[in-house]
């Protein structure tokens, strides 16, 4: 069950955190995958871990807030690989500010990453996977997707609630165009994960407001590690997999119960 031989999977923001974890969670189950990311170093770091496990993994250097950088990566895969059948949309993150406080540009720069990105591949791969009948499409959300942070002063992150929020509403509309047409797409709102991204010092002064925000009272566990796996990649797997092919449109929390309030 969930066997992903013989199919290819493309991660966006592969090079580090929930998108590192994910593409190794999808090669550990047979599949060959392309990483996208604006770090070169990174990028091949986490090629070599995919190809320890015997899979195909082609690293593709991309700033996806630039849409023709984002055409010639899709350009690219589709030279080396010939399809994709898989599309996780991973990108996000970046500087904030209060609804105040933030510019223009910076909330511009949550759209392009976060939205636009999202839409871009979505349109450019899913031509391909319209065409031969059969894909996965999974945008990476998040809880703050879903609504504010919930604790008035906590936390200063209006852009990035806001575009997660318009991804699983794009999910929505794009699930329901294509869903005669062979292809899901699927959105997931992880909660709160350790990760390169989420660690230490930042962390720390995370965790107060996760323990008390968050029913099961901890972090996700797992991000991205090869020997044991992550709290997340069951979701991503199943959602990759043909066993999923009667869900889509659905929004997936992966939360720890952060949803529930």
């Amino acid at each position: 069950m969930f066997d992903l031989t013989g199919k290819v999977a493309v991660v966006t923001g592969a090079s580090a955190g929930l998108g590192r974890g994910e593409a190794i969670a999808l090669a550990r189950q047979g599949a060959d995958v392309a990483i996208i990311a604006r770090r070169a170093d990174k990028l091949n770091e986490v090629a070599a871990e995919i190809e320890g496990f015997g899979r195909r993994c082609v690293p593709v250097v991309c700033d996806v807030t630039v849409p023709e950088q984002v055409d010639a990566a899709i350009k690219k895969v589709i030279e080396e690989f010939g399809r994709a059948d898989i599309l996780v949309n991973n990108t996000g993150g970046g500087p904030s500010a209060s609804l105040e406080e933030i510019s223009d540009e910076t909330f511009m720069h949550h759209v392009e990453l976060e939205l636009l990105a999202t839409f871009r591949f979505t349109r450019g791969f899913g031509k391909f996977m319209l065409e031969q009948g059969y894909g996965r499409v999974i945008n990476i959300a998040s809880i703050l997707g879903l609504g504010g942070i919930g604790v008035p002063g906590e936390a200063k992150c209006i852009a990035y609630e806001s575009c997660k929020g318009a991804v699983i509403n794009f999910t929505r509309g794009a699930a329901v165009e294509w869903a005669r047409r062979g292809v899901t797409v699927n959105s997931v709102c992880p909660g709160f994960f350790e990760s390169q991204a989420v660690s230490g010092e930042r962390l720390k002064a995370l965790l107060p407001m996760i323990e008390r925000k968050t029913p099961m009272g901890r972090p996700g566990k797992g991000c991205g590690d090869p020997a044991v796996g992550g709290e997340l990649d069951s979701v991503i797997v199943f959602l990759a997999a043909d066993e999923s092919s009667y869900v889509t449109g659905t929004n997936v929390c992966c939360d720890g119960g952060w949803s529930c309030y």
